[in-house]
């Protein structure tokens, strides 16, 4: 763990220096152009395409809710399919609530009963989920999905990894479900069915490009995020090492260095351009430190008041924080995390500029400026919003909702949150409906047609988030209880 006190430790530096960076309280300005004033003349390889949109991404792009892949249908790129009026394919759900664990569901069974009934029912849904795990894949084969999306998988995952070098680990983690098993079952569902004629398992790109052959209108790429965010799960910055493109050796690091990045998107680069697409949107990787996965404390960090001094777990509260003995990250590696963050954006906005000055009509969704917009706590609690990112305006079916840690009254009101799921990381439905909105619109822009037009029916879309139409009581409550037995637990090991 990195040191708190920069004065006597030089822990100002710490993870900046690791990870080749020098501080800096600049910001990444958005991308307010998606061609970045880069003309293209835009062209139709297929006049009738077969596929008029292909998703490639990770757990943002596959419909990642609560810390479980439950109704896909309600991804991101499921609803601008949804706009587009076509058919658009993608793998189910599976388990009880979804892989690999429905916090929603769990906190539906669990909370507002009495403490003995709500832990019975907790335990019969977690005995639920126990046995999704016991039910053997199958013969491989299946339907060809246009959603390429897998929870978890980074760059280098989606350069390297089929639906047969998953297989293996499903068997292999039996013992273990919720570690590897619903990740490489994910991996499964969706690219079991993308093969050759030979039955040779494809990577995500190697499906996208088998599909384009009957043609493909729009191609988005989403990735990056996987490449930073263990950061935060794990509350360690680690920095990718020389074993970057060993699929196995780099789970080992929590924060891949810009070079490292720049040298894997060079190589999914290769393997997107090789997909005839008539075009190719690229999202921007958002800053992993704005979800609420990580709860800034100790008010501003003076060197940078944009970031909070420390950064514990969710539930972790001012009153009981002690920088000494819980684990946490400090403001200076949050700050390092996402100056490398700033670097991968640029990597991407670099390449898409010189692939539009080589004529391909590639653009940029900056996914990652809306959040930071959206941004509650660094931005307006710290009162320390840059210029460059002021206060997005929500639709008006959405008003009241934020990115701060989703939190219930003992009578199901929701009293803060909305727009992130109780895992802390990942998008509610209302939350996927505003990255649908940024992917729709550059589309739109791109000369896209959206027959009833590209606008989402927000209140709709509120009334299919489950959770935060109907909110299940006691989140509040819930996460005292949380903080109490974390704290116990962590002083009997000290003991």
């Amino acid at each position: 763990m990195l040191q708190d006190r920069a004065a006597d430790t030089g822990a100002d530096t710490v993870a900046a220096t690791a990870l080749g960076l020098t501080l800096t309280t600049a910001v990444r300005p958005p991308v307010d152009d998606p061609t970045l004033g880069v003309p293209v003349r835009a062209r139709r390889a297929v006049p009738d395409p077969a596929h008029r949109l292909v998703a490639v991404g990770d757990s943002l792009t596959q419909g990642f809710r609560h810390y479980a892949v439950h109704d896909t249908s309600l991804s991101w790129p499921a609803l601008v399919a949804d706009l587009l009026g076509t058919p658009f394919s993608h793998a189910e759900d599976h388990g009880p609530g979804g892989y690999p664990l429905n916090l929603e569901f769990l906190a539906r069974r669990a909370l507002g009963r009495p403490l003995l009934s709500g832990a019975v029912e907790g335990i019969r849904y977690l005995r639920e989920v126990q046995r999704a795990y016991e039910v053997d894949l199958g013969e491989p084969g299946g339907p060809r999905h246009e959603a390429l999306a897998v929870w978890g998988w980074d760059l280098r995952d989606h350069l390297a990894r089929t639906a047969d070098t998953e297989r293996p680990r499903v068997s292999s983690s039996r013992l273990n479900p919720l570690v590897d098993d619903p990740n490489a079952r994910a991996a499964v569902a969706v690219l079991d069915g993308s093969r050759d004629a030979g039955g040779q398992a494809f990577t995500t790109l190697q499906a996208a490009r088998d599909l384009s052959r009957g043609g493909l209108e729009t191609l988005c790429v989403w990735l990056g995020s996987n490449n930073a965010l263990r950061s935060v799960v794990d509350l360690r910055v680690v920095p990718s090492g020389p074993a970057f493109r060993d699929v196995e050796a780099k789970e080992a690091y929590t924060v891949w260095t810009v070079p490292h990045f720049r040298a894997e998107l060079a190589e999914l680069a290769d393997r997107v351009r090789a997909v005839e697409a008539d075009r190719v949107l690229w999202g921007t990787v958002p800053h992993v430190t704005i979800p609420p996965i990580v709860n800034g404390l100790g008010g501003a960090l003076p060197e940078c008041p944009r970031y909070f001094r420390w950064y514990g777990r969710p539930w972790a509260t001012e009153h009981g924080f002690d920088p000494d003995r819980d684990e946490h990250l400090t403001g200076f590696d949050v700050w390092a995390v996402d100056l490398a963050v700033d670097g991968y954006n640029r990597a991407i906005t670099e390449l898409v500029a010189a692939e539009r000055a080589a004529g391909r009509d590639w653009r940029v969704v900056d996914v990652g400026a809306m959040l930071d917009r959206l941004a509650v706590r660094r931005n307006d609690e710290l009162g320390a919003r840059p210029p460059e990112f002021p206060p997005l305006p929500l639709p008006e079916a959405l008003r009241g909702l934020d990115t701060r840690f989703p939190v219930t009254d003992d009578e199901g009101n929701l009293v803060a949150g909305g727009l992130i799921g109780l895992d802390g990381l990942h998008p509610t439905t209302c939350g996927y409906g505003l990255v649908a909105q940024q992917f729709a619109t550059v589309m739109a822009d791109a000369g896209v047609d959206f027959p009833g037009g590209p606008g989402l029916d927000f209140a709709a879309l509120r009334r299919r988030d489950t959770f935060v139409s109907a909110p299940p009581p006691g989140i509040a409550r819930a996460l005292r209880v949380i903080g109490r037995v974390d704290r116990f637990g962590r002083a009997f090991r000290r003991r």
